[in-house]
C-alpha cells in the first residue's frame, strides 16, 4: 500500500533560543527520526511537534502538519526532529493533535526523549469517525469534542433540531425546544399508545403521532378500526380475536377423502397439504390409518370396519366357522377371499417337516416327515420342506454343501470323488516297501507339529519314518532283512535300530526326534539319523501305555503312563525320570495340550471292567495332583483304551465293547453307545481353534481291533451321534487296527496289524 505518510510535512518552522539558522543547516544536523500513527479518520485537524535540547530546553523548534496535509495522507507520518549541531545528542519530543486547526482543542498528546541518530515512534488517539471534523470525546483530558462520533448530526457546530439527539452537543437531546401533547408510536402505523408531552418531530423522524388509541402499540397490523382477519390478532382492537373465522383444520392421512376429528389443528392457515377444513355436517372417519376405512364405503371381508358403522365384515355371517375340504388332512375355517368379495374355507395340505438333528438347516434325506397343519406346532430340532441331508449327525454333510478335502461326502452326492484335486489324494493304504511285510505289526503312529516328519513304529523293534510329502518311508526297524535297492525306489534299510522292543506309544518333537515307549517298561528317543537308545527302561517294567511331550525354554519334558497306574515325568538328561503318581489302576491312554492339565484312562484292577478317567492338575517341575472323573454309565464291561483332547474343555475317550465317551470340561463324562460291541484301541478329536464355526471341531475320530474276518473299522463320533466315513478303501484283510494320528490340517494317519498304513490324503 502506498504511504503519503512517510513524506516529510512542515507548514510551520519555529526555532526558540538561538538565532535563526538557515534550512540547509538543519537539514545537515538532523537526527532523530519520528514515526507517528493516528486515526485514518483524522482529516481536518492538526498535528505539532515541538524539539527541545534536553540540556537546554531553552533551545526548541516546532512543526506542524496542518489539515490540507493530513487530508492527502494515510497514516502513519514519518518526520524527522530538526536540531542544531550544538545541541546535545538527547532531545524531547512532543506531540499534540488538535481538533479542526493547529489552534483548536488538543485531543491527545505523546511525549518522546530519543537521541541523534535513533528512530522513535508515538500513536496518537484522534477518531473522527463521522468525519465530520470533530474528534470523538475519549475521557478525561484526552479527546474532542464529538459526543456521538457515529453520527454527522451531532457535532458542537450543529443547531439543535427534533429528532432525539444532541445535535450541539450541548444540554442534552432536544433541548430548549417547545413540547406538546403527544402519543408514543413504536410500531409507525399513525396511531399511538403512550400518552407522552413531546417537541413536534422533524421531517423524517418516526415513532410519534398526534392520535391515541392503538391497543398494541408493538405491531402495525392492530389498530382501531382495522378490518378483522385470522391471524390470531385483534386487528380492530375490539377485545375479540380472529372473529367469525373458522380455525379448525382436520387431516384426511390416507387420502380417502374423510377427516379424522383426532388429529384437529386450531390455527389461521393450513398446516399442510394433508389438512382441510370440514365441510357442514360432514362425518368424520373412523380409521384415518387406512384408506379402506371411509364413511359410507361397501363393506369388504378384509376384517376392517370399511363402512365406518361400528362393524367389521358384517355381511359375511360364516367367517371363522368351522370348514373341512376332503382333498386334505387338516381342519380350516371360512375365511375371506384374496378379492375381499367373499369367503372360502381355508383347510389346507399339511406342512413338511424332517429331523435335522445336526442343526445344518437341512433334513434328514431318510427320516420319516413330519405332517403338521396349521394348528399344529412342529417338533424342535425339524425344518420344513428341506431333506437332502445324507447323514443328519454330521453338520460337515448336507446337500448343497461345497465339497471340501476331508474324506466326507459333504455335499451328499454319493461319494466322495468329488473332492478338490486340491486334496492331493484319498484315504488308502500307503504303499512303500519297508510296510509292506506281515511281520510288521504297527501298534503307534505319531506326527510332527507341521504334519511331517510321521513315525510308525510296532512290535519287534519295528520303526520307519516319512520325513516329507511323497517320499517312502525310510526304516530302522530291527530284525528287517537289508536290501541295498528295493523296488519302489525306498531308501535301503538303516541299521542303527533300538533294538527287538514292543513299542506301543510314540511322541514327535519339533526337530522331528520321536520319542518311543514300549512293553517291559523300555523308553527311547531317535532323531532318524544316527541314534543313541537311551535311556533305556522306566524304574518299572510294567507296558508303557501313554507318552505326551512339552517343550519350552529349549527344555523337553514328556510324560509317561503305563499298565501298572505310573505316572512319570521324563526330561531326558541325567537322572530323567520322575515319578509323579502310583495308584492301583490299570493305564492304557494319556494325552494333554498342556503341561498343567493331563488325562490318562484305563480301568481297575482285576475283573476286566470298571473304566476309569483320570485327571492330573500338574505343577510344572513339581507334583501331579489326581482326580477321578464320573462316567456315566459307569462300569459298563472292558477298559477304557484312549483319550484326545481336542481342547482345554473338549475331549473323547474309547474302549472295550464299543464304549465311547465325550467330556466338555466337568468331571463327567458322557457315554455314546456304538453301533457294535468291538474294541475300540484308539481315538483322535478334530478341533481347529482358529475357526470355532468349523462344522469338523468337536469330531472324534477313532479305531478298532475287530477280528473274526472283518478287519477293523474307522469310525467318526460327531457331538449329534455316529456319521458315515471316512472309509477305508484298498484291501483291509481283516487287520486289526491299532493307532490313529491327525494333524491341525486334519490329515489322518492309522496303523494296524501286517504292515497295514493308511494315510488321508494319500495320491
Amino acid at each position: 500500500m502506498s504511504r503519503m505518510g512517510r513524506l516529510v510535512v512542515v507548514s510551520l518552522l519555529v526555532l526558540g533560543g538561538c538565532s535563526v539558522p538557515s534550512l540547509e543547516d538543519l537539514e545537515a544536523e538532523r537526527g532523530v527520526r519520528i514515526t507517528v500513527d493516528y486515526s485514518p479518520s483524522f482529516k481536518t485537524g492538526c498535528i505539532v511537534m515541538r524539539t527541545q535540547d534536553e540540556a537546554n530546553p531553552a533551545n526548541f523548534t516546532e512543526q506542524t502538519v496542518e489539515s490540507s496535509a493530513l487530508s492527502r495522507q494515510t497514516p502513519p507520518l514519518e518526520l524527522r526532529a530538526l536540531r542544531r549541531g550544538d545541541w546535545s545528542k538527547k532531545v524531547r519530543v512532543t506531540l499534540t493533535a488538535h481538533e479542526q486547526t493547529c489552534a483548536g482543542k488538543a485531543v491527545d498528546r505523546v511525549e518522546l526523549v530519543g537521541e541523534v541518530g535513533r528512530s522513535l515512534a508515538a500513536v496518537l488517539a484522534t477518531p473522527d469517525v463521522d468525519g465530520d471534523g470533530y474528534v470523538a470525546t475519549l475521557g478525561g483530558s484526552r479527546g474532542g469534542t464529538d459526543c456521538d462520533d457515529g453520527d454527522v448530526r451531532t457535532n458542537p457546530s450543529l443547531p439543535e433540531i427534533c429528532d432525539d439527539k444532541d445535535n450541539n452537543c450541548v444540554g442534552g437531546a432536544d433541548e430548549g425546544l417547545t413540547r406538546i401533547a403527544m402519543f408514543r408510536d413504536a410500531d409507525g402505523d399513525g396511531v399511538g399508545g403512550e400518552a407522552i408531552q413531546h417537541c413536534v418531530p422533524t421531517s423524517g423522524v418516526w415513532g410519534y403521532a398526534t392520535t391515541g388509541g392503538d391497543c398494541r402499540d408493538d405491531d402495525p397490523a392492530v389498530i382501531p378500526g382495522k378490518t378483522d382477519v385470522c391471524d390470531d390478532k385483534d386487528n380492530n382492537c375490539d377485545g375479540a380475536t380472529d372473529e367469525g373465522s373458522d380455525k379448525n383444520w382436520y387431516q384426511d392421512g390416507d387420502q380417502d377423502g374423510s377427516l379424522s376429528v383426532a388429529t384437529v389443528k386450531v390455527q389461521c392457515g393450513q398446516p399442510d397439504a394433508s389438512y382441510r377444513q370440514r365441510f357442514q355436517s360432514e362425518a368424520f372417519d373412523c380409521n384415518d390409518h387406512d384408506g379402506n376405512n371411509t364413511p359410507g364405503r361397501v363393506e369388504s371381508c378384509d376384517n376392517a370396519d370399511n363402512n365406518c358403522d361400528g362393524n367389521a365384515d358384517e355381511v359375511f355371517p360364516t367367517k371363522g366357522t368351522s370348514c373341512n375340504l376332503p382333498s386334505v388332512s387338516c381342519a380350516g375355517t371360512w375365511a375371506c377371499t384374496g378379492d375381499q368379495v367373499a369367503v372360502e374355507c381355508n383347510a389346507r395340505a399339511p406342512r413338511l417337516f424332517y429331523p435335522d438333528r445336526d442343526g445344518d438347516g437341512d433334513g434328514d434325506q431318510n427320516a420319516t416327515v413330519d405332517e403338521v397343519c396349521a394348528n399344529e406346532t412342529p417338533q424342535v430340532g425339524h425344518v420344513e420342506n428341506v431333506h437332502g441331508d445324507c447323514d443328519d449327525v454330521d453338520p460337515a454333510a448336507r446337500s448343497g454343501l461345497a465339497e471340501v478335502c476331508d474324506a466326507i461326502d459333504n455335499n451328499c452326492n454319493a461319494g466322495v470323488s468329488d473332492e478338490p484335486l486340491s486334496c492331493g489324494g484319498t484315504l488308502r493304504d500307503v504303499v512303500s516297501y519297508h510296510l509292506s511285510s506281515d511281520s510288521q505289526d504297527w501298534r503307534t503312529v505319531a506326527v510332527g507339529q507341521g504334519g511331517y516328519p510321521v513315525w510308525v513304529a510296532g512290535r519287534a523293534g519295528k520303526l520307519a519314518v516319512r520325513k516329507a510329502p511323497n517320499l517312502k518311508f525310510e526304516s530302522f526297524s530291527y530284525g528287517d532283512t537289508a536290501n541295498p535297492s528295493p523296488p519302489d525306489g525306498s531308501p535301503p534299510l538303516n541299521t542303527n535300530h533300538c533294538g527287538d522292543h514292543n513299542w506301543t506309544v510314540s511322541w514327535v518333537d519339533s526337530a522331528g526326534s520321536v520319542y518311543l515307549g514300549g512293553e517291559g517298561g523300555w523308553v527311547t528317543k531317535h532323531s532318524g539319523t544316527s541314534v543313541v537308545c537311551a535311556p533305556g527302561t522306566l524304574p518299572t517294567t510294567d507296558n508303557i501305555t501313554g507318552m505326551v511331550g512339552f517343550e519350552s525354554g529349549g527344555v523337553t519334558t514328556l510324560y509317561v503312563s503305563n499298565s501298572g497306574g505310573h505316572l512319570y515325568r521324563w526330561v531326558p538328561g541325567p537322572n530323567p525320570f520322575t515319578e509323579l503318581h502310583n495308584n492301583n489302576l490299570n493305564y492304557y491312554g494319556f494325552h494333554a495340550l498342556r503341561e498343567e492339565f493331563l488325562l490318562a484312562v484305563g480301568g481297575g484292577t482285576g475283573g476286566g471292567s470298571g473304566q476309569k478317567i483320570v485327571s492330573y492338575a500338574v505343577t510344572a517341575g513339581g507334583p501331579a495332583t489326581p482326580s477321578t472323573h464320573t462316567l456315566i454309565p459307569n462300569n459298563v464291561g472292558g477298559y477304557a483304551k484312549a483319550v484326545w483332547m481336542g481342547d482345554a474343555d473338549k475331549a473323547c475317550a474309547v474302549g472295550d465293547g464299543g464304549a465311547a465317551w465325550r467330556w466338555d470340561g466337568a468331571t463327567t463324562w458322557d457315554k455314546t453307545d456304538a453301533p457294535s460291541a468291538f474294541d475300540f484301541t484308539s481315538v483322535v478329536m478334530r478341533y481347529d481353534a482358529q475357526s470355532p464355526q468349523n462344522p469338523l471341531n468337536e469330531q472324534c475320530y477313532m479305531v478298532d481291533k475287530r477280528t473274526g474276518g472283518t478287519g477293523g473299522k474307522l469310525h467318526r463320533l460327531t457331538p449329534y451321534g455316529w456319521a458315515k466315513g471316512p472309509d477305508l478303501t484298498g484291501s483291509l484283510a481283516n487287520v486289526p487296527l491299532n493307532d490313529i494320528a491327525i494333524t491341525a490340517a486334519g490329515d489322518l494317519w492309522i496303523v494296524g496289524e501286517d504292515g497295514r498304513v493308511f494315510h488321508y490324503p494319500e495320491p
